[in-house]
């Protein structure tokens, strides 16, 4: 009789262990199959209706349908070296952008029609460069870059330190209300890898100089400090 009973709570052990390993195995499989489709494979009609990933280039670079942040998605770099912030109205210039072995240019822009604002940012990534080590050396590409003969602001985050800098460009022979931008530049350095790290540089103006723009460089500084403070460097593979 024993033996009969033992049978019985093995066989519904069995039975009830089995269906809940299923289970398992099945939303293990689902998360997976999620995680392995990426935006630039699927069905455009099913990815968010913004320039980000309605642009066949551009969604290339997005992580996933995922809004990390109100506007903004998650952007990996070709060389997976670097994910940030993107904005779900930017779209990437594949004209000006370029990828070598240990370095990669991602240009963007966006525009928002309803507050006529239009900016534009590059981001030169460097992985194993000597020179990305010395500070002092990057940012004089970089103000040599948007000629600037300025100092930089230096801050310490957990991951990286940024150095930042800010000028206002007026344009005398643009005869609108409108005729100035903002340009927000810097260098951000990894605290966790060697020669490694990122120039960048975002410039904001009025599209159309005529009509009623709110730009404001408090405004434009915000969504730069919130790209910027986003980057997280991606560990280097070296090759053996």
């Amino acid at each position: 009789m024993k033996k009969i009973i033992f049978i019985c709570f093995s066989l519904l052990l069995a039975l009830t262990g089995g269906c809940s390993m299923n289970d398992n195995d099945k939303n293990s499989t689902n998360d997976n199959k999620t995680e392995a489709v990426k935006p630039k494979d699927m069905d455009p009609k099913d990815l968010p209706q913004v320039p980000a990933f309605q642009d066949e280039k551009t969604r290339e670079y997005m992580v996933s349908t995922k809004e990390e942040e109100p506007g903004y998605y998650l952007l990996e770099s070709k060389l997976k070296g670097f994910r940030m912030l993107f904005p779900e109205d930017g779209e990437y210039v594949p004209d000006l952008s370029s990828k070598g072995e240990n370095e990669e240019t991602i240009v963007f822009d966006s525009f928002n029609k309803k507050t006529n604002i239009q900016y534009d940012g590059q981001l030169d990534y460097h992985q194993e460069k000597s020179f990305a080590n010395d500070k002092d050396t990057m940012l004089d590409i970089v103000s040599g870059r948007n000629s600037y003969k300025g100092k930089y602001e230096e801050r310490e985050l957990s991951d990286k330190i940024v150095y930042s800098a800010q000028k206002k460009s007026s344009f005398d022979d643009v005869d609108e209300k409108n005729n100035f931008s903002y340009r927000f530049f810097g260098y951000v350095k990894s605290k966790k890898e060697e020669y490694l790290g990122i120039e960048y540089s975002f410039r904001f103006s009025c599209y159309k100089g005529k009509e009623v723009c709110s730009l404001k460089k408090e405004e434009a500084e915000k969504k730069v400090r919130k790209i910027i403070d986003s980057i997280t460097f991606l560990k280097v593979k070296k090759e053996k």
